[in-house]
Parts: structure tokens; sequence; C-alpha cells
């Protein structure tokens, strides 16, 4: 059993990636993604999503504004050989104390992080959610979220992102195991979004299922 903990700023597009991971699961598709296989969902719990009121109304996708207070939970069993495993996400406003006690919680109890990077802010904020946050391993998985919203050259983009991550990390001793690009929600116009989309799902399985 592997406990994934989903870390990252408000706004990374944690809970997107979970909620995307769900879907692949329940419509099947997670068996075409790359090392994928039949999995099916036990249990989801989105219960500490909460709306905000006057909210962004010019948000990309004209969804209402949510914020996670308390960690949102999906748990899945792989049907061959019945492992279960949990994957959680903690909200990312850590000036809350219900959302910090969160963080804080699933740091300590997850098996495995994966830190979330969003391409669409400064690092520099998101790094300071990071320095927040006491019980880290020594070795941690990378999401590089938000591709689409990457203008010009991606590939340049992403490589002086991962060169900003590793010296912020590293001076934490923190070592990164392995980099994911991905894309967290079905975004229109934008034309490699099933590939970015499979990443999400490859990522999870990655993780748990080849450990």
């Amino acid at each position: 059993m592997v406990n994934i903990g989903l870390l990252g700023d408000i706004s990374a597009g944690k809970t997107s990636i979970l909620r995307l991971f769900v879907k692949y699961l329940k419509v099947g598709d997670i068996e075409q993604v790359k090392g994928g296989q039949k999995c099916t969902v036990v249990k989801t719990d989105f219960s500490g999503e909460a709306t905000v009121p006057g909210g962004d109304k010019e948000d990309r996708l004209n969804q209402k504004e949510t914020k996670t207070i308390h960690p949102n939970r999906v748990v899945f069993r792989e049907d061959k050989s019945g492992r279960a495993h949990t994957i959680f996400a903690p909200g990312g406003d850590r000036k809350r104390a219900v959302v910090k006690m969160g963080i804080i919680t699933i740091s300590r109890i997850a098996t495995q992080i994966v830190a979330v990077i969003s391409l669409d802010r400064e690092l520099e904020r998101q790094f300071e959610f990071f320095n927040d946050v006491r019980f880290f391993p020594d070795k941690i998985y990378v999401c590089i979220n938000k591709i689409d919203l990457v203008e010009g050259d991606k590939e340049k983009k992403i490589e002086e992102v991962k060169n900003k991550i590793d010296t912020f990390f590293n001076q934490r001793k923190i070592s990164v195991i392995e980099y994911f690009i991905t894309c967290g929600e079905t975004i229109k116009d934008f034309p490699e979004v099933e590939e970015y989309n499979n990443r999400v799902a490859e990522m999870i399985l990655g993780i748990t299922i080849s450990r």
C-alpha cells in the first residue's frame, strides 16, 4: 500500500489532478495509458472543498472558485493484486490553522510526496509553501502542472523551472526522484491535452503500482 501526498501552494491544481485521476479510473481510460492496468475506485472524499464567495468571474473554466479546507482523499485498488492505495490532497492556504494541520498530517503519514508546482505563477511564492512543510522525506516526486498555460517554447520553460526547483530542494537536502509534466484539467483549444492528461494517470500509477 502506498499513501501519496499531493502538496502544493493554493490553486496549484492538486484537486484537479485528483478528480482527473478518478475520471480515468471510472471510465476505464486508466488501462489505455502507459503502464496502465485495471483499477477500481474504493472511496472518494471531496468534502473538503468549499466555494469561495465572490470568486473570480473570469476563471478560465467558468467554474466557481473553490478552496480546499480539509484534505481530499481517493482510495483505489489494483484489480490484479488487490493492493489498495490512497492519494491525499490537502489545501494550500497554510495561513489557515485547519488547513495547515491537514498539510502537516499528510506530510507525516504519506509514504510518497509529490510536490505540485503550477506554471501559471511565480515559483518563489510556491517555494514559500514548501519552506513551511517541516516533515519532508529526502526524496520526492515533482509534478509540474498546467503546461497548457505556457506560451512559446514549452521545453525551454520546463528546463528553466526544473533547474530552479532542483536548486530550491537541494538547499534543503531533498532530491527529486522524477519529474512529471501534466495538465490536470480538460482544457479546450489545447491540442496536446490528452497526452498531458494521460501523464496524470501515468504519474499516480508509476508511483504506486511500480513499487
